[in-house]
């Protein structure tokens, strides 16, 4: 069955075609840094999923929808897409853009047609990129024709600006779960740096990643990445036969 689990990842359910977008293959293992939300996440979604007994018992419902929010590049859309692929099931990613529209009623429309798609192709996890575009506070000069102040959802999502997403979303029983990632303080990013150095050929001390680590203060763990990477093309270019990143 293993050709069959590889098709699996890359062939969709037609019925998802309209929303989905490209969707990168990614574990949980492949992501640094941010165990505390992986956590999260395994208690409040892959828990119940599969063993929603658990919560029968305690007399409490799952989440209904789940929040993860932080500043850009720390890894919230990759955190989302582990998920699905941890659960193995179907994943719907949708970007705010694709159902935003300026013609009232439309933005509802689309998300009717969305949610329709997600219940079709049960299991599912949807999951809306940058929700604050879609459901921004009421009343807010930045909504097209005010179609933002009928816009209530219960869903998975992620956003960099919490603080602006309307508050009849952030009621208990609509988001109930809200998963933070932070900025990566020192000790974190030095945690995203040999995670991506370890899989790189790498010649380099501990003490070096230590420095580094130190002196990349506000780098997100995608800028860490994009470091990592850019270090090797420079490797590459100094010297194309060169089989290792040195310090």
């Amino acid at each position: 069955m293993s050709y069959f689990d590889r098709a699996l990842k890359t062939i969709r359910p037609s019925g998802m075609g309209e929303f989905l977008s490209k969707i990168p293959t990614v574990t949980f293992d492949d992501l640094y840094g941010i165990q505390d939300a992986i956590a999260d996440l395994k208690v409040s979604i892959i828990e119940p999923f599969h063993n929603p007994g658990k919560y029968i018992d305690l007399g409490i419902s799952p989440p209904r929808g789940v929040i993860v929010h932080g500043p850009p590049g720390v890894g919230k859309t990759m955190l989302c897409c582990a998920l699905a692929e941890e659960l193995g099931i179907n994943f719907m990613l949708v970007e705010s853009s694709q159902i935003r529209s300026k013609v009232v009623g439309e933005s509802e429309k689309n998300i009717a047609r969305m949610f329709a798609q997600a219940k079709a192709n049960a299991p599912c996890i949807l999951f809306i990129d940058q929700i604050d575009v879609l459901a921004p506070s009421r009343g807010s000069t930045n909504t097209s024709e005010n179609s933002g102040d009928r816009i209530v959802t219960g869903l998975l999502t992620a956003t960099n600006r919490p603080e602006v997403i309307d508050s009849a979303i952030l009621r208990p029983g609509r988001l109930d779960q809200i998963v933070h990632i932070p900025a990566p303080d020192q000790k974190t990013r030095l945690a995203i740096l040999e995670g991506y150095m370890n899989k790189m050929p790498m010649r380099i001390t501990p003490d070096e990643v230590q420095t580094l680590a130190q002196a990349t203060e506000g780098y997100s763990g995608a800028d860490l990445e994009n470091l990592c990477r850019e270090a090797a093309l420079i490797c590459l270019r100094q010297d194309i036969t060169n089989t290792e990143v040195t310090s």
